[in-house]
């Protein structure tokens, strides 16, 4: 059972007890019907009922620590960054995940060594679990060429890095298949992806990743 669900649970039982209330209540007052007493009771409880629904929800969208709190190990909200060794060179990139209480959804873009976008993509479909891993599907368009070719991403989410229960995991590691264009089949096999500091501006991050890229031009690496 989930933090919402037992929440839920105290909703229900707060709204029973308001029934309760409000029926021993309007028991007391004769001038009014019974017929009447009965939807007086049932409107304004399940009024009652749906609007502490919509607080909680409201109250968990508009706060990253109830979020975190919820999601607990797949609390994913914020920015992302990621890298990936292809033919010796190592890419870069960013993710950009929006989080609600029931969904998510992602966009990013890579950069190259001189900081520039080299690509941009975004997520066409829900997190999905496909036997017993995470997955997502990808739109991507390679900015140079302008073609476009989608893909796949099994994502495995580390839940022991989790610092602590108001934040989320800071390390994913993910594989990704692409589809289409002359890409069709590619697989990058170790993404690895970890949560930006906080306080860091998208631009400060995009200039971390510009000095790692230039250094890993110096250093190759072996492909993964």
């Amino acid at each position: 059972m989930n933090i919402l669900e037992k929440v839920n649970i105290v909703i229900l039982l707060v709204t029973i007890s308001y029934i309760m209330a409000l029926s021993n209540l309007l028991a007391g007052l004769d001038q009014i019907e019974p017929q009447m007493r009965w939807l007086i009771t049932f409107f304004t409880s399940v009024g009652l009922f749906r609007l502490l629904i919509l607080l909680i929800h409201w109250l968990i969208r508009s706060s990253d620590a109830l979020l975190a709190l919820y999601h607990r190990t797949r609390f994913l909200k914020g920015l992302w960054t990621y890298s990936y060794d292809v033919n010796g060179q190592r890419h870069y990139g960013i993710w950009r995940i929006a989080q609600d209480v029931a969904s998510l959804s992602i966009t990013g873009y890579g950069v190259d060594a001189d900081g520039k976008m080299d690509s941009h993509f975004r997520s066409i479909s829900q997190v999905f679990e496909h036997q017993g891993v995470d997955e997502i599907m990808f739109a991507r368009t390679d900015i140079a060429s302008g073609d476009e070719h989608y893909s796949k991403s099994t994502l495995y989410i580390d839940p022991f890095s989790r610092r602590s229960w108001l934040s989320g995991p800071t390390d994913i590691r993910a594989q990704s298949v692409l589809y289409g264009s002359n890409e069709d089949g590619v697989r990058h096999a170790e993404l690895v992806l970890r949560r930006a500091d906080k306080g860091l501006s998208e631009a400060e991050i995009v200039e971390k990743l510009k000095t790692e890229a230039q250094n890993s031009r110096q250093t190759p690496v072996d492909d993964a």
